[in-house]
């Protein structure tokens, strides 16, 4: 384990997940009845087809969505118990987030980037400098700290935010297609960074991708169908993208699977 960047939260479970968004007068189950379990120091990639629920997955399991049935525990807390505050609260101190956008504030440096959570929290920044400067290093990024966003590359401004998720040393971090707005190359370099944070930290990463080249760095592939659980395998049989790629497509092509008929 790393010193300073973090160690393992409990596990993360959503249970019979559901949830409605209105379209006109139509109604939209994004999410119907999904359970699904991140166990501790697992490496989860969540994939499915526009459309297919994993966004508002992953939104739920953040708090940033709240269901309209089923419920999400992260490190025993029992999300729906909080009030908005409550929760805000929980998600700044517990639940690390990592967008495509980036989401940094153009005015701050790296490093004020980074410590926003703590001092949004009401703590003073000393109260992280050792783990602030484990982060800079680990990520490789401790000569670019006092540079704004827009002195950044696009894979030095997602490390920033993968630091600034990381600071507040949480249970889970939670990555929505972080790589989206990233070549390839720089991608296949965070996607590496996240295996090895996770597996240096015992830290819970899930990482919602429609991309093979992405979810094959996971340890396990949980695939979404029409807001249902379609499936899930491990990666640990797939020589390479292609192959899992090729995998995925059997099984999103094909009839129901027997998690999504227990849906």
């Amino acid at each position: 384990m790393t010193p300073g960047v973090g160690s393992a939260g409990g596990p993360v479970r959503v249970e019979g997940a559901t949830k409605r968004f209105r379209q006109g007068t139509e109604t939209v189950e994004a999410l119907r009845d999904a359970t699904v379990e991140f166990a501790p120091g697992a490496f989860t990639a969540v994939m499915g087809a526009s459309g297919s629920g994993k966004s508002t997955l992953l939104h739920a399991t953040a708090g940033l969505t709240r269901l309209d049935e089923g419920k999400v525990l992260v490190d025993g807390t029992d999300l729906s118990t909080l009030s908005d505050r409550a929760l805000t609260i929980f998600r700044r101190r517990r639940i690390g987030l990592v967008f495509q956008a980036f989401n940094l504030i153009p005015s701050l440096t790296a490093e004020q980037n980074v410590t926003l959570p703590v001092v949004t929290d009401g703590r003073d920044e000393s109260s992280v400098r050792d783990r602030v400067d484990r982060l800079f290093d680990r990520l490789g990024i401790a000569h670019r700290r006092g540079h704004r966003p827009d002195a950044l590359s696009g894979g030095e401004q997602q490390r920033v935010a993968i630091a600034r998720a990381l600071v507040t040393d949480p249970a889970v971090v939670l990555a929505d297609e972080p790589t989206g707005s990233l070549d390839s190359v720089t991608g296949q370099a965070i996607c590496r960074l996240l295996k090895e944070l996770c597996a240096e930290t015992g830290r819970t990463v899930v990482v919602v991708t429609h991309e093979p080249a992405v979810a094959v760095w996971a340890d396990r592939v949980v695939v979404l169908r029409d807001g249902r659980i379609l499936t899930e395998f491990p990666t640990e049989s797939f020589s390479d993208a292609h192959a899992l790629a090729a995998h995925y497509q059997d099984v999103v092509a094909g009839p129901v699977a027997a998690g999504e008929a227990a849906s």
